[in-house]
């Protein structure tokens, strides 16, 4: 029966260890797995042993790629999951995810709080957006609606377009139906209802393009 004749750290990847049997390398493995299965010069390296070492150093793999993916930014379970399709990880899922949100690195409601607020704050987007644009994350329908509630209290969307709508107008002294045309279609793609848009045009006088100046 083959044995392991030595174990050596991986000088790129440091937390990888390689497997050499007969003094020929045979093997690399997370070094938990080191741990795990007790593994050391003398053991026997086991058809058994490899299947469980191959396995569960992907599962490593695949845990330590999730953990580098989420690092950048928060992240919805739905992202997570299109991660594990790309890179053929799916059948490891259930095992992952778990493993995440017991660490609380994963969490919908926090994702969805933070999200709502950045795309309100960098983009003035309204409900409606935020609403569609949560549903295509896959974020359940209960969080989406207790997080708009929320922000309802602490945005006046009515403001929001008012912003918007000075700031598209700063430059034009004599704005057109045109031009209310396209601030109209403008904030119905930031997701703002037609009715809040037209409450906020209201203070707003625009003039027919024929009209000649004073």
């Amino acid at each position: 029966m083959p044995k392991i004749t030595s174990i050596k750290q991986q000088k790129r990847l440091t937390d990888r260890f390689s497997l050499y049997v007969d003094g020929k390398f045979d093997l690399g493995v997370d070094g938990s797995l080191i741990v795990k299965y007790d593994l050391h010069v003398g053991t026997e390296l086991t058809p058994k042993l490899r299947s469980n070492l191959e396995n569960a150093d992907r599962t490593e793999l695949a845990y330590m790629g999730l953990l580098n993916f989420i690092s950048f930014r928060e992240r919805c379970e739905f992202e997570v999951h299109e991660w594990l399709f790309k890179k053929g990880f799916l059948d490891l899922e259930d095992d992952l995810v778990s493993r995440l949100k017991s660490k609380n690195y994963l969490n919908d409601e926090r994702f969805t709080k933070l999200f709502v607020r950045d795309r309100i704050n960098l983009k003035g987007w309204g409900p409606t957006r935020l609403r569609h644009e949560l549903a295509r994350k896959r974020i359940d329908r209960s969080i989406i609606e207790n997080m708009l509630d929320d922000i309802n209290e602490e945005y006046d969307f009515l403001e929001i377009a008012n912003t918007l709508i000075q700031k598209k107008l700063r430059f034009i002294e004599r704005p057109t139906y045109k031009d209310k045309k396209r601030i109209f279609n403008l904030l119905q793609r930031r997701g703002f209802t037609a009715n809040l848009i037209s409450q906020a045009l209201e203070s707003t006088i625009f003039y027919r393009e024929d009209d000649s100046l004073d």
